[in-house]
């Protein structure tokens, strides 16, 4: 067989199917790579058939929706501005937004680099709620770094998801 990498079978090939006997194979497409809207696959099987030695399956669809992640933060990366003597510089802003059905809380937050500060130290989102989170750049302690290397800084949170267990 030969089909696509998002697709997936039941089946282990070689797989012998006697004369007049039927198998039914089930085939699952993994959309979660592809963007919305019309898909098309195809899957070639090989046989040992006299008659028919190969042949083609297309499948194809439309994507409607994707699943949403629990958890969205907007932007996903900070720009401050050293330039400027102005103070708007020197703060910016987070977007945390809890997406699932249940409360989610960040429960440590903190930063690579001791001049870029948050402003909290946890938050609790609850279900379907946005929260801002701000960081604030020490100026003073900047002009100390040699920032002409190209270093990342990072803000790490720390998540607690609930999780059930139901016997």
């Amino acid at each position: 067989m030969d089909t696509s990498e998002y697709i997936q079978s039941n089946i282990i090939v070689p797989l012998v199917i006697p004369p007049t006997e039927k198998k039914e194979i089930v085939f699952i497409y993994d959309s979660s790579e592809h963007a919305i809207g019309e898909t098309k696959e195809s899957i070639r099987i090989y046989c040992n058939d006299p008659r028919k030695k190969a042949f083609s399956l297309r499948v194809s669809g439309y994507i409607k929706e994707k699943d949403e992640p629990t958890v969205s933060i907007f932007p996903t990366v900070a720009k401050f501005n050293l330039a400027s003597d102005s103070e708007d510089g020197s703060v910016n802003q987070f977007t945390l937004q809890n997406l699932g059905e249940k409360s989610i809380k960040v429960i440590s937050i903190s930063t690579s680099v001791d001049y870029l500060i948050p402003l909290r130290s946890e938050i609790e989102l609850k279900a379907k709620t946005k929260e801002n989170l701000q960081l604030v750049l020490l100026k003073e302690k900047v002009q100390n770094e040699n920032l002409e290397e190209k270093k990342e800084n990072y803000l790490y949170l720390t998540l607690a998801i609930p999780i059930e267990i139901i016997k």
